[in-house]
């Protein structure tokens, strides 16, 4: 399964989660040639956010592989609210 950005899983461990994005990281990156040595993928993700986005000090990260063998089914995505600011009007 493909794990996508602002998505909600079903996660063995830890019931919903919101999935925050799928990172590259990587050993070496040569900007000359475009050559890269990737090491691994990992994945951002939290069980605690609301309407606008993940809570404070909630995010986790763990490789693609580990996440993926706790997975369950894509629940929803993820549509943020965009924040409301009160003016002096």
């Amino acid at each position: 399964m493909r794990v996508t950005g602002n998505t909600i899983y079903e996660h063995d461990e830890h019931g919903a989660v919101l999935v925050l994005d799928v990172h590259h990281v990587f050993d070496q990156y040569d900007f000359e040639t475009g050559s890269e040595e990737l090491h691994s993928r990992v994945v951002r993700y939290t069980s605690n956010w609301d309407d606008y986005g993940s809570m404070p000090g909630s995010i986790q990260v763990t490789s693609t592989d580990d996440f993926r063998e706790q997975l369950g089914d894509q629940l929803r995505t993820f549509e943020p609210l965009e924040p409301q600011a009160e003016t002096d009007e």
